[in-house]
């Protein structure tokens, strides 16, 4: 996940409000959508211990997945999640990690999924599950030890001191963002595409995950509030 980690970098260092992509869908409508599962998310959650770099960390990164799970799970009376699908095997999810990251990275990149077809290996695994629509969910973002965002407010302060401000720069203290996927084995296409990204929130917060997911699916599969 080496590309998806820089593109994340670079994506924090241009965006710098509260918001969502412009959804981008298939000739599906939202209605059509009745069968579908979550396949196993994905998180990469960063840990800032000191200066402003971060470190992929797998423990909070792994919580990370279980919250954006129980998330998805307290949606699913709005959502038309009919179950999900796990699996063991670390090569295919190995497979299934890596088409992810193809088809989520080329959807953002290019605002455009009408010729992205769904990949050979979440293909077989909707296919072996009697499923049509599949829902990939990445989470990435960053956050940081307590008391680091203090000390690099500080050194930006008195760096804007010395510079009569020409260089004064506020850290980011948190950083979360959640990329949805929908694909269509049928079709073979993708159905919908669309992310949230919220600066200075933590990726580990569970009401930050629910705002996301909910302005994610806004318009789509319910009306906006």
């Amino acid at each position: 996940m080496k590309h998806f980690k820089l593109f994340f970098i670079l994506s924090c260092l241009i965006l710098f409000s509260c918001t969502a992509t412009k959804p981008l869908t298939s000739n599906v409508r939202p209605t059509e959508v009745t069968d579908l599962k979550l396949l196993e998310p994905f998180s990469y959650i960063s840990m800032i211990q000191k200066g402003n770099r971060g470190q992929l960390d797998d423990s909070i990164s792994f919580i990370a997945n279980q919250i954006i799970c129980h998330v998805l799970k307290n949606n699913s009376g709005q959502l038309p999640l009919t179950g999900d699908i796990i699996l063991p095997d670390t090569a295919i999810r190995n497979s299934l990690e890596k088409e992810y990251e193809f088809l989520i990275l080329s959807a953002d990149r290019t605002k455009n999924i009408t010729n992205l077809k769904i990949t050979p290996t979440i293909d077989k695994v909707l296919e072996a599950n009697d499923t049509r629509f599949g829902l990939l969910i990445i989470n990435t973002g960053f956050t940081r030890i307590k008391g680091n965002y203090g000390k690099e407010v500080a050194k930006g302060a008195a760096l804007g001191i010395l510079t009569l401000g020409m260089y004064y720069q506020t850290p980011i203290k948190a950083y979360s963002t959640i990329y949805a996927m929908i694909v269509d084995s049928k079709e073979d296409n993708i159905a919908f595409f669309r992310k949230s990204y919220l600066q200075d929130k933590e990726p580990l917060d569970e009401s930050v995950l629910t705002k996301q997911i909910r302005k994610i699916f806004e318009g789509y599969f319910w009306t906006a509030d």
